[in-house]
């Protein structure tokens, strides 16, 4: 005897099928990648990273730049000159001049260059923080991006099994209809439900794409096949529980709160570099010269080659008494960009705060909303086999099928969309407090289907 085949039964092969899409799609024989592949792929090819790992490359050479205000300058400079002279009653002299000179100079008291290289230690510092943020934003782009595409996949495949289940109640309201136990109005309303599955089918296909394209705009090529999310997987809570544990950690290890901090220092000593143009300063300079010419005698003839050899070595002493009240200009301006960078630390302590809290409260709330939607979804299925035999003994209609159907989908979406934003909570939570690395990456990607 051939099992009779029912609505319900379809309806859940088809939701089944959906849910396992993204599991099928891996024993293909293409590669699968997994989110750790995708995260190396971006640290190798992702232009954002490669240009903030440059700039901090760069951005170290302030130190030495800086360092070499303190110590000396040598300098060589040479000579060779083809003179012509002509006197009136002498014959005309051609001759060769040359020589060179070798001085130094080493910087004793200069207050302002000792002030711009404790500048460049924050500048250091302050660029370290800016690569260290760029590198844990990294790891957030590719988490978005890598669970932004299985998002979308879910839903295309959703849509796809619900364009399925209505098109099979469309099916069953014209049969009904053409037996006399229906009325067209079931026929026209499974018609509606059906196109606009067919519509949510092909703008979730675009949506599709278009994260597609944007994990390809991270990693510089098309994706492969992504590893899927376990079903059922078990979201941790955060460690500590104190969310408040949590901010006072980010006020300590924020690369954000880093580099604004490292520029209010650097804007501090700025203002004790432009009081320090009224000081004076002290150099120890020496010169060694050595120039060579013919002698020439009274008659205006040339003769042995002479050699002037020279050597000098003492102090160089200079006050700036006025400088057109140019100094004092510049230290009002500094203590103003002090001030604003005080300010922009203050914000960014207050900012990384609120984000913290908020992702704290993401994951902790995530979790308890994704065990919500897991009994949403077998309370949805439950409904809909009560509404599907309330329809067979005539207390239910044919809409209110297509509503329990309505009802599964978007309960599936919604526990799907939980897992992903409750994962990418826990990235933001350690990144706020400046602790995500690759090890976290890692850690996510055991949740992953291998």
């Amino acid at each position: 005897m051939t099992p009779r085949i029912t609505p319900t039964s379809l309806f859940i092969t088809a939701l089944l099928a959906a849910t396992s899409l993204s599991l099928m799609s891996t024993s293909s024989p293409v590669w699968a990648a997994d989110l750790l592949d995708v995260y190396r792929e971006a640290i190798a090819q992702d232009p954002v990273y490669a240009s903030a790992r440059a700039a901090a490359t760069a951005g170290k050479e302030a130190l030495p730049q800086a360092r070499a205000g303190l110590l000396p300058n040598v300098n060589l400079s040479g000579n060779y000159a083809r003179n012509t002279r002509e006197t009136s009653g002498t014959s005309t002299l051609d001759y060769n001049s040359k020589g060179y000179t070798l001085s130094l100079s080493q910087p004793l008291f200069r207050v302002q260059n000792w002030i711009v290289a404790d500048q460049a230690n924050w500048q250091v510092k302050q660029t370290d923080a800016v690569f260290a943020d760029a590198a844990q934003n990294l790891v957030l782009r590719s988490a978005q991006a890598y669970f932004d595409v299985l998002l979308a996949q879910d839903n295309v495949a959703l849509s796809a099994a619900q364009k399925t289940a209505f098109a099979e109640q469309l099916a069953q309201a014209k049969r009904n209809f053409e037996v006399g136990t229906a009325t067209i109005v079931d026929s026209y309303e499974a018609q509606a439900r059906s196109d606009l599955a067919g519509a949510r089918e092909i703008a979730d296909q675009n949506d599709l794409e278009i994260k597609m394209r944007a994990l390809q705009q991270l990693i510089g090529k098309m994706p492969p096949s992504l590893s899927p999310l376990k079903d059922g997987v078990a979201l941790s809570l955060p460690q500590p529980a104190d969310m408040e544990a949590w901010v006072k950690t980010a006020e300590v290890e924020s690369p954000v709160i880093a580099q604004l901090r490292a520029g209010y220092e650097i804007a501090s000593l700025d203002v004790g570099r432009n009081r320090a143009g009224h000081y004076p300063t002290v150099d120890l300079v020496g010169s060694y010269s050595d120039n060579r010419s013919p002698s020439i005698n009274v008659f205006g003839q040339t003769g042995p080659e002479l050699a002037t050899k020279s050597t000098q070595i003492g102090l160089q002493f200079a006050v700036p008494l006025y400088q057109g009240g140019g100094t004092q200009s510049r230290v009002r301006q500094s203590l103003s960009v002090r001030e604003r960078a005080e300010q922009d630390l203050e914000n960014s302590k207050r900012t990384v705060a609120q984000s913290v809290r908020q992702s704290f409260l993401g994951v902790k709330n995530g979790v308890a909303q994704v065990k919500a939607y897991e009994a949403a979804l077998v309370s949805n299925k439950s409904s809909l086999d009560s509404t599907i035999l309330g329809r067979e003994v005539g207390v239910r209609t044919n809409v209110d099928i297509l509503n329990a159907q309505q009802q599964l989908f978007q309960a599936r979406r919604d526990l799907q969309q939980a897992r992903y934003n409750t994962i990418l909570s826990q990235l933001r939570l350690k990144s706020g407090v400046g602790r995500l690395q690759e090890e976290d990456i890692a850690e996510v990607n055991r949740l992953l289907v291998k």
